[in-house]
């Protein structure tokens, strides 16, 4: 009798953590965090969405614009990762044209680089995107430059050296995958690092056992996700907005960020 409650009481939990994960996909956050310690008005608002997936994607443009539309931010950003695989891809474009339409209408600039799953986009898919490129360069913005690393790809991985910017502006590099901030050897001149990539985990484990199958670096000294200070430079990771390899999600639902400088 003790052995059916308590197989019972694991079916029913099993249940119940299969329906949150099948149904996070479909719950965005929208979360607003100030990467700057100092007070009053911020004088930088980047609208920041990572990881689209668009074959497991459940958070449509339509949900970004409505954002971009609510909070008029100074710059729209997108962190790489259009589609997990190529027969996909134009939908992912797609995706992303609406977005790039939404900013062009209300004057925004639409910025961004390309993940480890983007390495076969041809440069004119990338231009039907929609986004400015800014790998291996720099856009300025007031007292901030932003500038943007490429991604070789998981297999025979190759880690980039940022490009040299303005030393009298804050600098703010965008890179997909945020173990990049370990293969960097002068971070001084890096002041904010924005990724994205591990999804928040997507599938959250006791003693996070999803990153030892991952293989990523940060996550195993438990950075995943959010604002993190690594050395001088303060590391945001977004946790994306598609899922990878399963439709699922738990403890880490989809999400698309306003970051204030």
């Amino acid at each position: 009798m003790l052995w059916i409650i308590i197989l019972s009481v694991i079916a029913l939990i099993g249940f119940i953590l299969l329906t949150i994960a099948l149904i996070e996909p479909h719950r965005p956050e929208f979360t607003r965090v100030r990467l700057t310690e100092n007070g009053g008005e911020p004088s930088l608002r980047i609208l920041f969405f990572s990881d689209i997936h668009i074959e497991m994607c459940y958070v449509g443009s339509d949900y970004i614009c409505g954002l971009i539309k609510q909070e008029k931010p100074d710059i729209v950003l997108f962190g790489g990762d259009v589609s997990s695989y190529p027969k996909h891809v134009e939908n992912g474009i797609r995706y992303l044209a609406k977005i790039s339409e939404c900013c062009k209408v209300l004057n925004i600039p639409f910025i961004g680089v390309t993940g480890n799953h983007d390495i076969d986009l041809t440069e004119e898919q990338e231009k039907q995107c929609g986004f400015g490129n800014i790998e291996n360069r720099y856009v300025t913005y007031g007292d901030y430059v932003l500038s943007g690393l490429d991604d070789s790809g998981r297999l025979e991985r190759v880690w980039y050296t940022p490009v040299e910017v303005p030393a009298d502006k804050k600098h703010i590099l965008v890179v997909h995958d945020p173990d990049a901030i370990s293969h960097i050897e002068d971070t001084k001149r890096i002041d904010y690092m924005l990724s994205g990539h591990i999804h928040g985990g997507q599938i959250r484990t006791p003693f996070r056992l999803e990153f030892y199958i991952r293989k990523d670096d940060l996550p195993r000294k438990g950075i995943f996700k959010g604002k993190h200070l690594i050395g001088n430079t303060v590391v945001y990771i977004s946790r994306g907005l598609g899922c990878a390899k399963l439709p699922v999600r738990l403890g880490s639902r989809p999400e698309v960020s306003i970051l204030e400088f």
